[in-house]
């Protein structure tokens, strides 16, 4: 296949966007004999003026003679074997990843030569390490857009799948048969709902019909590349965009069934979908400043109502609360667990956050300052905020644990004066609690939030 050449600099590309340590990966490997290019989003990103993140390389070098070239370097992957290539070190460390090219993963019989299957009974290619020529490769890549092959020092981009016409259109589409190559990896389908919300950029027709008619095979994904996968989506700062790009496919039904059943089949008036687009609005705001966001927060919500439902049910048995709450817990999980693998840390993050949901509407004046102590506090603090705007915690109730944080001590004690007693609750002696403020308070009667 012969691909069609451009001038990098009559394209719009501006070579002061590309890494140093990609450059000079690049032009080592041409200097040992070998084809250097950029490829794949780094190069879609510099052709629609974006400044790429990472950079990959492909080349014609196999994975162990890329290795021996570069010291800092070492062999990854089983299905896909490549190298990353490591430069300078703690916040100023960079990854480039070397890859060489790939052909078909098998012959005519479906296996590699040692008689290994290198697909799954519905398609799925199981071993993507048959190494070929550069027309071999960009035909067997996901998007058209993403078959691009941009040489930084000669300053020259291949196009061989006419993937320059469609960017430039701003369409994502699917390089050959979008049936067989969804088949072939059924994640495909999550890339293009991904890179639609990211790059703002429309999918082909044909390849969007063929995501509600495959939605299936992706069942067929192992659930820990699953997470990762899905987690990619949320946290690139277009969590919302995605999650309606999500919700408009058969996608989102089987990622999350419990979400989505709940979302279909919720009781009038209830407002757990704001909750869920809040929730992704705030996550979108920490990634666009910089901060820190953690799956388990997210999880946390998009679980709320599923474990709430479940909740209410296993109360209506003769157990305790807690012994309720860690069944509906479970529950929940073990289900969600068999779409996509939840890691345990991150459902223990989860399930810490919902547990000081009702911790933190009782307010009992001997575990404020042990809560606020807690590692889980401000998190669940910011998913208590989310409740309040949704309607689902008292305005008062949010407000008085904002002002305790921005308190000095003094003031935190006569805010905990000020509390009543939990509800219910006795004295020794079978005295209830008196509901009136100590007298160190100087505040008189203070009226109880139920």
């Amino acid at each position: 296949m012969k691909p069609s050449s451009h001038r990098a600099g009559e394209l719009g590309f501006d070579r002061s966007r590309v890494s140093p340590n990609a450059f000079s990966v690049v032009q080592r490997l041409q200097e040992a004999g070998h084809d250097g290019y950029l490829v794949g989003g780094c190069v879609r990103d510099l052709l629609i003026g974006r400044q790429p993140k990472d950079f990959d390389v492909a080349t014609d070098a196999s994975p162990e003679r890329i290795s021996a070239l570069f010291g800092r370097s070492r062999i990854i992957g089983r299905r896909f074997r490549l190298v990353h290539v490591t430069f300078g070190r703690g916040y100023n460390r960079e990854i480039i990843e070397v890859a060489t090219y790939r052909a078909p993963p098998e012959n005519s019989s479906g296996r590699k030569p040692g008689g290994r299957p290198v697909r799954s009974r519905r398609g799925r290619i199981l071993d993507d390490n048959v190494f070929g020529t550069i027309d071999a490769d960009a035909v067997r890549r996901d998007f058209t857009v993403n078959a691009l092959y941009y040489d930084p020092v000669g300053e020259t981009v291949l196009d061989f799948v006419r993937g320059i016409e469609d960017a430039r259109r701003r369409t994502l589409k699917i390089i050959g048969n979008p049936e067989q190559r969804f088949k072939e990896d059924p994640v495909r389908m999550l890339r293009l709902v991904r890179f639609k919300a990211k790059l703002r950029l429309k999918i082909d027709p044909h390849s969007a019909r063929k995501i509600s008619q495959c939605a299936g095979l992706i069942d067929d994904v192992p659930g820990a590349r699953l997470f990762d996968e899905v987690f990619k989506l949320f946290h690139q700062g277009t969590a919302v965009e995605a999650w309606k790009q999500l919700n408009q496919t058969p996608l989102a039904g089987r990622l999350f069934p419990q979400t989505v059943e709940c979302l279909e089949d919720g009781e009038p008036g209830h407002r757990f979908g704001a909750l869920v687009e809040a929730a992704l609005g705030n996550t979108d705001s920490r990634v666009r400043s910089g901060f820190p966001v953690i799956p388990g927060f997210l999880l946390a919500v998009i679980l709320w109502h599923p474990f709430k439902t479940e909740w209410k049910r296993s109360g209506k048995g003769r157990m305790n609360r807690g012994d309720g709450f860690h069944l509906a817990a479970t529950r929940v999980f073990e289900r969600q667990s068999r779409s996509i693998a939840i890691p345990y840390r991150v459902r223990h993050i989860a399930i810490e956050i919902w547990k000081f949901q009702q911790w933190l509407e009782d307010r009992n004046p001997r575990s404020i300052v042990r809560l606020m102590e807690q590692r889980r506090f401000r998190a669940a603090f910011d998913f208590l905020v989310l409740r309040q705007a949704t309607a689902e915690v008292s305005p008062e109730v949010a407000e008085w644990w904002t002002e305790i944080q921005e308190s000095d001590r003094h003031q935190r004690r006569r805010m905990i004066q000020c509390l009543p007693a939990p509800s219910g609750r006795k004295r020794r002696g079978g005295k209830p609690h008196k509901t009136r403020c100590r007298p160190s308070c100087g505040r008189g009667e203070h009226n109880k939030i139920r």
